[in-house]
């Protein structure tokens, strides 16, 4: 059976060129930077290369697997997932890219390789997300260029514990971000600076804080991830704000 490895690359120049040499010593077969596609009965070799740089082993299954609870309530499974993976063109505009990827209820593997949801309704529930087809459509927009893998979910536990952990965080610092900008203008307002210029600004802040609870809406049902209290710190900021303007 074919399986397939993620990993995140050494910041070393030297690990960066030995890992890819001893995989395909092994046989694998490189898909992009720090993917690959291996054989099952080399899954255990491929692990011990990549030991110290956070392997994600994924398979490719015939049917769509939901996510799932483990008994004790703990989640055990991201279900099945869609992989895009891409590459932006020469001097492609990354940041722009980064700003797209907040309106994406999405898992990030590495950079340039994200992980969403098989099920389309988790996306439809919520108004202007952005699921798969719409994040490769967009990169190609910019002249890049994006492939998906579909059916394909995560088989080592350590790997789904660590990219949950990764996606919350994710959540609390795009809403510690949001905090933080709100501080800011409510000192500004008070110190009396150009209000119209504080209002546009405040409704820019207003926009990030809406396209975050739509995401967060998503990861709610897709995996089960509770920030409530994150979004209502990033709410009382907004009518604070709201309230000098």
């Amino acid at each position: 059976m074919v399986l397939y490895v993620v990993y995140r690359a050494p910041k070393e120049s030297t690990g960066r060129s030995t890992i890819p040499n001893r995989l395909k010593a092994l046989g694998c077969q490189q898909l992009h930077t720090a993917f690959w596609k291996i054989d099952e009965k080399k899954a255990k070799q491929v692990l011990k290369v990549l030991e110290n740089n956070q392997p994600i082993l994924l398979k490719r299954l015939r049917e769509i697997k939901n996510p799932q609870l483990a008994k004790k309530k703990e989640f055990a499974g991201l279900g099945s997932l869609v992989l895009v993976f891409f590459r932006l063109p020469k001097g492609g505009n990354r940041e722009k890219v980064k700003n797209f990827l907040r309106r994406a209820p999405c898992i990030r593997l590495r950079r340039s390789v994200y992980a969403f949801s098989q099920k389309q309704s988790f996306y439809d529930k919520e108004q202007k997300v952005v699921d798969a087809l719409k994040f490769a459509n967009f990169i190609r927009e910019m002249k890049g260029e994006a492939k998906f893998i579909s059916r394909v979910i995560v088989i080592n536990r350590t790997s789904v514990e660590r990219l949950l952990e990764e996606t919350r965080e994710h959540i609390e610092k795009e809403s510690a971000s949001i905090v933080a900008s709100c501080k800011d203008l409510y000192r500004r307002a008070r110190d009396g600076n150009d209000s119209g210029m504080l209002r546009d600004r405040f409704l820019r802040i207003k926009r990030r804080f809406s396209t975050l609870k739509k995401v967060t809406a998503v990861y709610a049902l897709w995996l089960k991830i509770d920030v409530s209290k994150t979004i209502m710190k990033a709410y009382h900021s907004l009518r604070k704000v709201n309230s000098v303007l």
